[in-house]
């Protein structure tokens, strides 16, 4: 059995302080930020770049129009921080998706404030994975899975 706990992964793979340091003070990419992406085989570089890339760039485009907002980026750069976090949990779920499919899972909650109706009534059920949508297949998706499998039990 494998417990898939995207939360857990976040907090150790791409915490929220080091993704705050990929934006620089004028808005650009720090590429040395981009260390954390090294702690996991599930994660391409390459990927994190390009959206961290695309998200300053949305940025710089609205400094332009109001530059108030380089203060507002370095103090509170959610948006970035959330578009990394997706990519994350997106790249996790398609590594599982190719290395367990044909396996089944059962779907455990989400501990976000506001669960998608639609995935609680997945809660507790089983499904085939690469069959239909599974848990982080969306973004902001932070349901988990439990991989019923004949391994010990790993925490991903």
């Amino acid at each position: 059995m494998i417990v898939y706990d995207p939360k857990k992964m976040l907090n150790k793979i791409a915490p929220k302080k080091l993704v705050k340091k990929l934006i620089t003070q004028n808005a650009g990419l720090n590429k040395s930020a981009l260390s954390f992406v090294s702690k996991t085989d599930f994660l391409s570089k390459a990927s994190i770049q390009r959206v961290a890339l695309k998200t300053t760039k949305g940025y710089k485009e609205r400094i332009k129009k109001d530059p108030s907002l380089k203060k507002e980026l370095k103090k509170d750069p959610a948006q970035l921080i959330q578009r990394v976090q997706n990519e994350v949990v997106l790249q996790i779920s398609e590594a599982i998706r190719e290395k367990y499919r044909g396996e089944f899972y059962i779907w455990l909650p989400t501990d976000a404030s506001e669960p998608r109706p639609e995935h609680q009534l997945n809660y507790g059920k089983k499904f085939q994975i690469g069959d239909g949508e599974q848990p982080g297949d969306l973004p902001g998706c932070l349901c988990g899975m439990q991989i019923l499998v004949e391994e010990k039990q790993l925490e991903l």
